[in-house]
């Protein structure tokens, strides 16, 4: 089942509170087994931001043959990384005690991706467009990656009730996992 455009909304609104740090952030999701996988829709929303940044960097790579054999395999990199990481967190909150905050954490977690990733996109649009933006773009991509840390950072603090210490322990893992598994995958041809 699809989430309702209401859910969606609601949701995307519950992740600007937690980057709020407000307190009521966590209601504005369904924290459910249905509401979880129903998160998963936030995957078909941000695909098209993703779509986007390797388009304009294979636009940008001289002399790219990039085919469909090409486009299937980052498609299949992109799927297994959405379902991969969660796998991985289910698992690990049961070694920290936090298996009963799981889904607490992955469902704000998937829709916060939809704003994280179009930011993304904007900057990699922005950073090609001119010369004055492409000159500054290195620094304006820092300061999405620190919105994108800070936001995932308050995620895995608020949502696994865990310790400052803790959440940049999840948030560090999470780089390192999806930059891994990115490139991981991304060598096979």
């Amino acid at each position: 089942m699809l989430p309702t455009l209401s859910e969606v909304l609601k949701a995307f609104y519950g992740v600007w509170l937690i980057a709020c740090r407000h307190p009521d952030g966590e209601t504005n999701f369904d924290i459910s087994v249905c509401g979880f996988w129903r998160s998963f829709f936030a995957g078909i929303l941000v695909l098209p931001a993703n779509i986007l940044i390797i388009t304009v960097g294979v636009f940008n790579l001289p002399e790219v043959n990039y085919n469909a054999y090409d486009a299937v395999r980052d498609l299949l990199i992109y799927s297994i990384t959405w379902l991969m990481y969660p796998v991985l967190v289910i698992n690990f909150s049961t070694l920290i005690g936090r298996r009963e905050k799981v889904l607490n954490y992955l469902v704000p977690y998937n829709w916060a991706s939809v704003p994280i990733g179009y930011l993304f996109a904007i900057v990699t649009l922005l950073g090609n467009s001119t010369n004055v933006i492409s000159s500054i773009s290195p620094f304006i991509i820092s300061v999405v990656y620190g919105i994108a840390l800070f936001l995932f950072f308050e995620i895995a603090r608020q949502q696994l009730k865990i310790s400052r210490w803790a959440a940049v322990g999840v948030v560090t893992f999470d780089f390192i996992f999806s930059v891994s598994l990115m490139s991981v995958l991304g060598s096979i041809k």
